[in-house]
């Protein structure tokens, strides 16, 4: 960003009276759906609670002052815009302050909202026509795939319209992106670029002066800064915020306040690092900070997260608990070790060694052959491959048991088993179902009046396995599979079912 648009944003953002002088209200709108030819997006709605969560935490704004319109098309829009105009024009004061926060399908010059459009003027013409001193605009219509998928602005061969209102006097309007550019949302964020940078700013990391307030400078040079740096490489292309300005007076416009938070998190470290918080129950994504050495406040919900540095030396990881009332402080020095495998890089398929062994109980290719000891050798690839499935693997496995018929004899299964499917992660469980292909080769032996006997046989199975990683890099897991296995017998090639279960510990390297 130039320099001349930071001096014009600051001079702007200086213009302001002081925040305690009026209320605060809010409007937060929210819809996956776009037009019939519109892929249906994820994340909008999610985005639209995530800053209304924000702005009632630290920006000073109370329930009774915030609406929240989600899954709504223009109509509906229109009737809820008109209810907040009648209530403004009785309550709010020449002092008070206005944000509204958009996320939706957009393109030429409207949003998009299940199937029908609602013009931006409509929308600007509200923000203008506002009773208070300031009124905020913030609309974040777009998207991208990798793990990111291209959102709102539908391509076409002319390039696609600006979002954009004009001649706004003290009011301001930020769009996620720029004139020829597409907004992103991340399935690794679990919601949009843009929005993710805009809320973790104004949760604190956008506080550069260090003194407990988020102003509108520092939060937008925060979020453009990380959504630059996020869409860099990514399909969708760089994406650069806009943002309009038309305020005057004195003052600075302070959206947010740390210290108004029931929850806080502090990062402290002597030496510059990346830190990421990611919510354990969820596994997303809550702040993703390039922080310089010294401490930082965060304003988070309370709950359990995990914080992970990435320094210089390493990258080191711990769990955490932020109460309901009160802070944390996580200092770099405490950390403990974690291997880099565990953080792989956005968008990219990681492979892991798994090595696993335990105990199974599988019903065998023989019925008389029940309870055998089992073990097993994965190689998994986890990440986006090819629509659902973000999973393949390969497994060795090797099972012994005795029969128990009259005549008794030993037996080893060697197995070799290929798979594909769908794994699930939220915090440290992570589950996955799959198909497998593959080939079982049996060898009896112990028989009193014959040699051994060794065949092999193909097997298909559907397999599914619940994984708890306590403690890194170990974890439990419990499988199950049913299927058959083609074997031959003398009357011909027969299906014989096959079915087993599985309980141990897996290593992952």
């Amino acid at each position: 960003m130039s320099s001349a648009a930071l001096l014009a944003l600051w001079l702007a953002a200086a213009a302001q009276a002081p925040e305690e002088e009026g209320q605060r209200w809010a409007l937060v709108v929210g819809e996956n759906r776009g037009l019939s030819s519109e892929e249906t997006l994820r994340f909008a709605e999610s985005d639209a609670s995530r800053m209304l969560a924000v702005l009632q935490e630290v920006g000073g704004v109370p329930p009774a002052r915030s609406v929240s319109v989600y899954g709504t098309d223009a109509n509906r829009l229109r009737a809820a815009l008109k209810q907040l105009s009648a209530r403004l024009a009785a309550e709010a004061t020449p002092k008070d302050r206005l944000i509204v926060y958009v996320s939706s399908h957009a393109g030429e010059g409207a949003l998009h909202l299940a199937g029908t459009e609602l013009p931006l003027a409509e929308l600007a013409e509200f923000v203008r026509a506002a009773p208070v001193a300031v009124a905020l605009l913030v609309v974040d219509a777009c998207r991208s795939g990798a793990l990111t998928r291209l959102k709102g602005l539908k391509a076409t061969d002319a390039a696609p319209v600006r979002v954009e209102a004009t001649d706004l006097s003290g009011h301001v309007f930020i769009s996620a992106s720029g004139a020829d550019e597409y907004a992103q949302e991340s399935e690794e964020l679990q919601g949009s670029t843009f929005t993710h940078h805009w809320v973790t700013g104004l949760r604190g990391a956008a506080d550069a002066s260090h003194d407990g307030r988020v102003t509108l400078e520092e939060a937008y040079a925060w979020a453009w800064s990380r959504t630059l740096e996020s869409t860099f490489a990514t399909r969708g292309g760089l994406q650069r915020p806009a943002f309009k300005v038309d305020l005057r007076g004195q003052g600075e416009l302070v959206l947010t306040e740390v210290a108004r938070a029931d929850g806080r998190l502090t990062l402290d470290s002597a030496e510059p690092g990346r830190w990421l918080l990611v919510a354990e129950q969820s596994g997303a994504i809550v702040a993703d900070v390039e922080k310089a050495a010294g401490s930082l406040v965060l304003a988070v919900p309370p709950g359990r997260y995990r914080v992970r540095l990435r320094a210089v030396d390493g990258y080191f990881e711990r769990e955490v608990t932020v109460p309901a009332q009160g802070g944390v402080l996580v200092r770099a020095t405490e950390l403990s070790d974690a291997p880099f495998i565990r953080l792989a890089s956005k968008g990219a398929a990681a492979t892991v060694l798994l090595i696993s062994a335990g105990l199974s109980l599988g019903s065998g290719l023989v019925s008389s052959v029940g309870l055998e000891l089992g073990a097993a050798i994965k190689l998994r690839r986890e990440g986006a491959l090819l629509g659902p499935i973000n999973l393949i693997y390969g497994v060795l496995g090797v099972r012994d048991g005795r029969s128990s018929a009259a005549v008794t004899f030993s037996q080893t299964e060697f197995e070799l088993r290929l798979g594909a499917g769908h794994r699930l992660q939220r915090g440290s469980f992570a589950a996955s179902f799959g198909l497998e292909l593959g080939a079982v080769g049996v060898w009896q032996r112990g028989f009193r009046s014959a040699a051994p006997r060794f065949g092999l046989e193909p097997t298909a199975l559907v397999a599914t396995e619940v994984r708890w990683a306590f403690a890194e890099p170990f974890s439990i897991y419990l499988t199950a599979d049913g299927g058959a296995a083609a074997v031959k017998k003398d009357s011909g090639v027969l299906g014989v079912p096959r079915f087993g279960a599985g309980v141990g510990v897996a290593a992952a390297f």
